[in-house]
């Protein structure tokens, strides 16, 4: 009888060690022909305009916080959606940027994809941006002055140079996009559930 039940819940566990077995590269995730990243990180590119990333959202959160312990997760904005012009479009990178630095990120993407998807309101002028931000606490002030300061401005260059490294690559041809270690491309139409997702960032992180 002890045999059985030791029996029946190893059957029991053998999916979960299974799943991870499974993970095969050409399948659910690429390799890509560029450097690991020096420390553990996901990359998700993303745009505050784009549905998708807008309905994804609530997974990518527990995503970020499944994750192992000393892994950085980055919310990368790109700026090559149809409709809206670059400069709109960075304009929100800017935002969010600033609004990280003052530890509203999660706040104020929110409230952008909420604007745009819910409210529809576009935020195409910067008047508009620079109100969305006031309501978060960061005044119109401070917001000129850090929109044009070097650590503001380097991080903003650093998601344009990420975008376009990739882009080359063909492996950023859409978003939600997400890159484990700068390496490895998550195909995300064979993801299953938040499990698989989960469990496939970790397997990831390790290689």
């Amino acid at each position: 009888m002890f045999k059985k039940l030791k029996l029946s819940l190893l059957i029991l566990c053998l999916p979960f060690v299974a799943l991870a077995a499974d993970f095969e590269a050409g399948n659910q995730y690429e390799v890509l022909k560029t450097e690991k990243s020096a420390t553990p990180q996901v990359t998700e590119f993303f745009s505050f305009y784009c549905p998708h990333c807008f309905q994804f959202e609530p997974v990518a959160k527990a995503l970020s916080a499944n994750l192992p312990e000393g892994t950085e997760f980055v919310k990368s904005h790109v700026n090559f959606l149809g409709g809206v012009s670059k400069e709109t479009q960075s304009n929100l990178s800017y935002a969010y940027l600033i609004a990280k630095q003052h530890g509203k990120g999660e706040q104020v993407a929110d409230q952008i994809f909420n604007s745009i998807h819910r409210q529809r309101a576009l935020l195409k002028d910067m008047k508009d941006v620079k109100a969305l931000l006031a309501t978060n606490g960061i005044s119109n002030d401070v917001f000129d002055a850090e929109i044009s300061s070097m650590p503001v401005i380097s991080a903003e260059q650093a998601m344009r140079d990420k975008q376009e490294k990739y882009s080359q690559m063909r492996a950023l041809t859409g978003v939600p996009t997400f890159i484990v270690n700068d390496k490895y491309k998550i195909n995300l139409n064979t993801i299953k559930s938040q499990q698989m997702l989960d469990e496939l960032v970790e397997f990831l992180l390790k290689q």
